[in-house]
């Protein structure tokens, strides 16, 4: 593979990384309208983060090779390169989770909080009780509607109207058994 092989193939595998973050970079500087500006600074920093950690392994990655087949190595050259590699494994090991620590933070940071459900029961709002035509004539046998909330009695769709029914359940049914259905 030669000598520039190795590094064009390193160069081709970490590319597309270098692509992706720098492609956030330009997003995030140029879409602030869409991101609040806690999230906007932190994507940015984590970005910076990470581009500078990858941009730092790249090198040395690159830079490697060459120093292991150039007259470096004599006096004292071992040492020199297991500092430096030791320097960067410091730096690549540092710097990845905590960029990817900010993204994170720039995720949550640029969420909203949630409100609290509106009604007893969340957004869901139970079916009214006359959705189904009721048997009884009309007046009889129900009892006054009572408001959102408050514990009573609802309009009867019994068949034949006599007496009311309990209050509906959290999710818009009865404490009573289901009626027997009429398939037979």
């Amino acid at each position: 593979m030669g000598r520039y092989g190795f590094s064009i193939l390193t160069l081709g595998m970490e590319l597309p990384t270098i692509a992706v973050l720098v492609t956030a970079l330009v997003l995030a500087a140029t879409r602030r309208d869409r991101l609040p500006a806690r999230a906007r600074v932190l994507l940015t920093s984590g970005t910076l983060v990470l581009l500078a950690a990858g941009l730092v392994a790249l090198a040395w990655s690159l830079a490697f090779p060459h120093l292991i087949g150039a007259d470096w190595m004599r006096d004292g050259g071992y040492r020199r390169i297991s500092l430096i590699s030791f320097a960067v494994t410091a730096v690549t090991a540092l710097g990845f989770p905590v960029g990817l620590g900010l993204l994170l933070g720039a995720v949550f940071a640029g969420r909203g909080r949630a409100d609290a459900p509106a009604g007893p029961w969340g957004a869901w709002t139970a079916p009214a009780v006359d959705a189904a035509p009721s048997a009884t004539p009309a007046g009889a046998g129900t009892t006054p509607a009572t408001t959102p909330g408050e514990v009573g009695t609802t309009p009867s769709a019994t068949p034949g109207g006599v007496g009311t029914t309990p209050p509906a359940t959290q999710w818009g049914g009865s404490d009573l058994p289901s009626p027997a259905s009429d398939r037979d």
